[in-house]
């Protein structure tokens, strides 16, 4: 199942915390009890977090947050892409090696270097994940076209938080948990809450099918 996680500061005078990525983990360890971990650049502007269910590969060689051999680019991923084999083959004859037998997160990270955002047009599978690009400054969010697998996300003028889960979104403490009252009519009229809204007020859910990517200042791109 896998959790993912992440804090994308563009005040640059309250850098990402260590301890907030931890806590992260800690709270999505349910979703990944085969390993975790985190990253944080070295600007400490951008901090993703994993929680690991070992699915395909099984080695340490494609634990998350996953770097690319020039650091450049950084993925958290949460899901499986079905077709991985076949897009790494198409990647191969383009010249990219890959130091992993079986991992679908490196392919994953390899579509984006090539393809940019249209890379999920070539993935069939279920899948959450974000992709910090050094090169761009921009973190680049996408979810799956049915959207199996959720992403959460709240931001402001000082930043992005993300995760698989509400809850972790909670330990942000200048968030003060309020119920979204449209949502909550949502809920007792059609028991459910319609995407993107969700019952915490300034709390949205990615809809299935999209993308999102936020810049260093703030700009976001749906």
């Amino acid at each position: 199942m896998c959790g993912i996680s992440g804090i994308f500061i563009f005040n640059k005078k309250n850098p990402v915390k260590k301890k907030d990525l931890l806590q992260m983990n800690y709270i999505l360890n349910h979703r990944g009890p085969d390993g975790n971990g985190i990253w944080i650049s070295k600007n400490k502007n951008i901090g993703l977090a994993h929680t690991r269910l070992s699915i395909l590969e099984l080695s340490s060689a494609a634990s998350q947050p996953f770097l690319d051999k020039t650091k450049n680019f950084v993925i958290t991923f949460n899901g499986e892409i079905y077709n991985f084999k076949e897009i790494k083959k198409k990647l191969q004859k383009k010249g990219y090696s890959f130091k992993t037998k079986n991992s679908d997160t490196e392919v994953l990270l390899s579509s984006y270097m090539e393809w940019g955002k249209n890379c999920v047009l070539k993935f069939r599978g279920m899948f959450a994940f974000a992709i910090w690009d050094e090169k761009k400054k921009r973190i680049f969010l996408a979810r799956d076209r049915v959207g199996v697998k959720p992403l959460y996300y709240r931001f402001d003028s000082e930043k992005l938080i993300f995760s698989s889960e509400i809850k972790a979104i909670l330990i942000d403490r200048k968030y003060k948990p309020e119920i979204d009252e449209e949502s909550l009519f949502y809920y007792l009229t059609f028991v459910c809450t319609p995407a993107p809204r969700t019952m915490f007020k300034n709390i949205k859910k990615l809809e299935a099918g999209t993308w999102l990517t936020f810049e260093e200042d703030g700009k976001y791109e749906k």
